[in-house]
């Protein structure tokens, strides 16, 4: 399968492309095209190094998107626009995953900050076009754990979308990443209770001194 993480350049978006190249193709897209490239030759290099012949390049988002069978929003939410409603002849029916989260940082703590559709989820669903398949998940991975290649990323993943098969397939790049835990949420309209956990994992760090907090559902 062929991935695009738009903001693959970013921390996070880094982390992805190195926990996936070793089983997909991975485009990495930026708003500029050299920036992509140098990022690509880089990752490839750090896993050539760690045995891993990985199949990475960089493009523009624009040419990411047109190429990939899946795309990763691996961006901040105040880019959301530009890389969906700015792009949208880019996109087919890909499958897109949305990881984006609306927060703001309030005194000393975060909040979730949702747009009027209730959720960075369905502001995507509406700037994207209706045969894209949109899933959102990934919101409560540590960046900084998902870079680290060493750790192993222990938890749960929820997933929430309206296409079973796009889900489907969001979870098995879930459990490429060892000992993480796929779990279906639900609909896409449930969305902003996934994005919440966000800020509030933030905060619990903060609060506890608990680094890279992330969630897992155990049965009681």
């Amino acid at each position: 399968m062929k991935i695009a993480v738009v903001g693959g350049t970013g921390d996070c978006g880094q982390g992805f492309v190195k926990r996936w190249a070793k089983e997909h193709e991975i485009i990495i897209g930026s708003r500029k095209a050299d920036r992509a490239e140098e990022t690509a030759k880089e990752l490839t290099s750090f896993l050539k190094e760690r045995g891993v012949d990985a199949r990475i390049k960089g493009m523009d988002n624009g040419g990411a998107i047109e190429a990939s069978d899946l795309v990763v929003l691996s961006i901040p939410y105040d880019f959301v626009e530009s890389m969906t409603s700015d792009l949208k002849e880019s996109y087919t029916d890909q499958i897109v995953i949305s990881p984006v989260v609306p927060m703001a940082r309030v005194e000393k703590h975060f909040e979730y900050t949702p747009p009027a559709q209730g959720s960075a989820a369905l502001l995507v669903k509406d700037l994207l076009p209706s045969s894209v398949n949109l899933v959102a998940a990934f919101h409560t991975i540590s960046y900084a754990a998902l870079q680290d290649l060493d750790r192993t990323i222990g938890g749960d993943v929820v997933i929430v979308g309206d296409d079973p098969e796009a889900k489907e397939v969001a979870a098995n790049l879930v459990r490429i990443i060892k000992d993480l835990r796929p779990l279906d949420g639900g609909p896409l309209k449930v969305a902003a209770q996934v994005e919440g956990l966000t800020p509030l994992l933030l905060n619990i760090s903060r609060l506890n001194k608990v680094k890279n907090a992330g969630i897992s559902v155990v049965k009681s």
